[in-house]
């Protein structure tokens, strides 16, 4: 099974309260392409994570506390501990390793942790509306 899907299935993929998965998790793909892809330099993007990055240990801890935005949405749906822990790992790793000078920098460019926790986040809500519709189908069958 793909972890990423079109915006088209997202729209159609309803989860158990209703809600389409693109409707569940608009805000937090939002946010995750403004920290690490709204911007670009020579077809290279970049977000506010890489720009903050540059100032020295306040910048990574500012985008680190960012970034628990994104365990927020996984309470907030109810994720497996297994989806808490890869975002928790993504946070610590890109904030620790953001955190060098220089080669941070380079690494914050390219890590882009929002966007794997958005992955991580789209992912388990994908699978729990694709169980919901073969449940759908079947009581309907």
């Amino acid at each position: 099974m793909p972890t990423h899907i079109t915006q088209e299935e997202a729209e159609t993929l309803h989860l158990p309260d209703g809600q389409t998965v693109a409707e569940a998790i608009a805000g937090f793909d939002r946010f995750s392409d403004l920290m690490d892809t709204r911007f670009r330099i020579a077809g290279v993007p970049f977000g506010l994570d890489s720009v903050l990055g540059l100032v020295p240990v306040a910048g990574d801890a500012v985008t680190g506390v960012a970034g628990l935005y994104a365990l927020g949405t996984a309470a907030r749906h109810k994720l497996p501990i297994t989806a808490h822990i890869h975002i928790v790992w993504n946070l610590v790793f890109d904030t620790l390793l953001g955190s060098v000078p220089l080669a941070g920098d380079v690494f914050d460019f390219f890590f882009r942790s929002h966007r794997k926790n958005f992955r991580v986040v789209e992912k388990h809500l994908v699978k729990r509306a694709r169980r919901h519709q073969k449940k759908m189908a079947r009581a309907n069958a």
